[in-house]
This record gives C-alpha cells, sequence and structure tokens, in this order.
C-alpha cells in the first residue's frame, strides 16, 4: 500500500485532528477525502481497492464523568493517554503482560547504558588484571582486582534498579481481587 507524507501547519493540523478524530484517525479521514476527491473527478470508486490495514478493532466505552476524571489522573500519572492506559490494563489482565510505562522505559534505558558502560569498564579491568599478572606486579593486581569487585558491584546494584522497575510496573496493573 502507498504511503503519502506531508507537513501542516501545526494550527490546521490540530483542526484536521478534531475532525479525524470522528472519522477514525487520519488515515481513514485522508482515505475518504482522496477517494471523493477521485469521484468528484469522473474517477471510478477506490474503495474496493484500499483494503483496511488495521489488523485492531474500535472499542467504545460510556463512562461517568467521574471514572473519566479518575481514569485520566491515573492515565497522567504514568506518562500515558487514555487509549494506552486502557490498554496496558487490558492487556496485563488478559494476557498477564504488559509493557512499561514510558517514565519506566526511560529509566529502564538509563540503566541499560550504564550496564553496558560498566561491562566496558569490567573487559578493560580484566584485561589490565592479565596484564598485571603477566609483570607480577602485586600492586597493579591488587588494584585492578578492586575496579573489578566495585564493577560487580556496580551491576548487582543496577541489575536490582532494573528488576524493580519491570516488577513495579508489573505489580501497577495487578488489582486487589487477585
Amino acid at each position: 500500500m502507498a504511503f503519502f507524507g506531508l507537513r501542516l501547519p501545526d494550527d490546521l493540523a490540530a483542526r484536521f485532528d478534531a475532525k479525524a478524530t470522528a472519522a477514525g484517525g487520519r488515515s481513514a479521514l485522508l482515505r475518504k477525502l482522496i477517494d471523493g476527491a477521485l469521484e468528484d473527478a469522473g474517477e471510478a470508486s477506490s474503495a474496493t481497492a484500499l483494503p483496511r490495514t488495521r489488523t485492531t478493532d474500535r472499542l467504545q466505552l460510556r463512562l461517568m464523568r467521574e471514572d473519566i476524571v479518575q481514569l485520566d489522573a491515573a492515565a497522567n500519572a504514568r506518562g500515558l493517554k487514555r487509549t494506552e492506559w486502557l490498554v496496558m490494563l487490558l492487556r496485563r489482565r488478559l494476557h498477564a503482560t504488559s509493557p512499561p510505562s514510558r517514565g519506566d522505559r526511560v529509566l529502564i534505558a538509563q540503566s541499560w547504558r550504564e550496564l553496558n558502560r560498566i561491562g566496558i569498564n569490567l573487559n578493560q579491568a580484566v584485561h589490565a588484571l592479565h596484564a598485571a599478572t603477566m609483570v607480577d606486579s602485586r600492586l597493579d593486581l591488587a588494584r585492578e582486582a578492586a575496579r573489578v569487585a566495585s564493577f560487580r558491584d556496580e551491576v548487582a546494584d543496577q541489575l536490582r534498579l532494573l528488576g524493580r522497575a519491570l516488577k513495579g510496573d508489573m505489580a501497577y496493573w495487578d488489582t486487589a481481587d487477585e
């Protein structure tokens, strides 16, 4: 399927998005507009030539205002949109999985980079340790052994933080009735 990309001024894009929400999203509205323009030009309708590629179904909920307020507060606290929060909750309940929130993903990525940096330093320390054993320098050997031990402790700390972030996210989606 072909892709069309274009740049619009922010105000025009905001107005288009407001209309597109009711029409099923940007792509759906653009397909309708293009199809309508071609029909106006005397072209045959391309509705059959534009298969729907979305593999998800739309679900509509009616909630009381106070529920919406609480839902928005919970979603905002996690750095998510209302729909993202609901999808994560449903996936957790139905499939026992849920991806970490944006905030947790930032922390996880930071821990990942930190572990990578520590791994590079650890590799360098091990090489220095091997070199020190070759020349039998007791002072260098003790210093490098201490460096390796400190890297081991740093890795353990980072892994503990990473595990807490992941466990915390999963625990968030668990409900009291489980």
